[in-house]
């Protein structure tokens, strides 16, 4: 629905990201980390912890035609959308500056080979068995980078309506680090009914928007040739 869609606005010099706390089935969900890995969380019946975390399987690109960028377009037909939306103020408000952009430019040009062209997902034979079935384990390539507040992780998986492997690039934000509508922490609470929580960008943590940015670059190459569109289309609007 598209009132549980995260949502990016403006306010003074920050951009303000407000994700949706009770869809655990959407894009945007409460996960709690436990030995680096991450299990869903009920938070209308579970309290918050230090170790939970929304994840969000951020976008640049959409075919829906309500808050996007329409300047900003990609050979599949889709307009930018969210990443898109975050770099675009980013630039206006001078959070990132041309040459951060320029940078993110030149790192996605030198990306020589992609995640989803090197890696793949390995299964292998073991000696268990379990009632007569043999037991076999899957290697699944997960690359995390870690920066302040959170981690954007990326993630080889098949592809749901085609053969071979698809990178899914998330954007995860502690919740200690999130506030809610009334600028409280929602550590020890339990989430209301569709609750949203939010976090600032500014210019002192505008590392999470290149780290995204640099995610989608090594990603794929469809993923990187966007980036390139995204940022130079960027560029010559600002």
């Amino acid at each position: 629905m598209a009132n549980s869609n995260p949502k990016v606005r403006i306010d003074s010099n920050a951009i303000i990201v407000e994700l949706p706390l009770t869809t655990p089935t959407g894009k945007v969900r409460v996960k709690r980390r436990i030995n680096n890995f991450g299990l869903p969380v009920a938070t209308r019946s579970t309290p918050f912890q230090k170790n939970d975390y929304v994840e969000w399987q951020i976008s640049y690109g959409t075919k829906d035609g309500n808050n996007v960028l329409d300047f900003i377009k990609f050979p599949d037909g889709k307009v930018g959308f969210e990443l898109a939306e975050i770099v675009y103020y980013a630039k206006q408000l001078g959070i990132l500056t041309q040459n951060d952009l320029e940078e993110l430019l030149d790192f996605a040009e030198s990306v020589e080979k992609t995640i989803e062209e090197l890696e793949t997902l390995v299964r292998y034979s073991t000696d268990k068995e379990v009632y007569g079935f043999k037991r076999f384990e899957e290697i699944v390539p997960v690359f995390i980078k870690s920066g302040r507040g959170y981690f954007v992780e990326i993630a080889l998986k098949h592809k749901q309506k085609a053969i071979g492997y698809q990178s899914m690039v998330y954007l995860c934000v502690w919740v200690k680090n999130l506030e809610d509508s009334k600028g409280s922490s929602l550590i020890g609470r339990k989430a209301e009914a569709k609750e949203f929580a939010r976090f600032k960008i500014t210019d002192e943590n505008k590392e999470i928007i290149k780290d995204v940015v640099r995610a989608f670059a090594i990603a794929s190459k469809q993923h990187n040739a966007d980036m390139k569109i995204l940022l130079k289309k960027v560029m010559e609007r600002c």
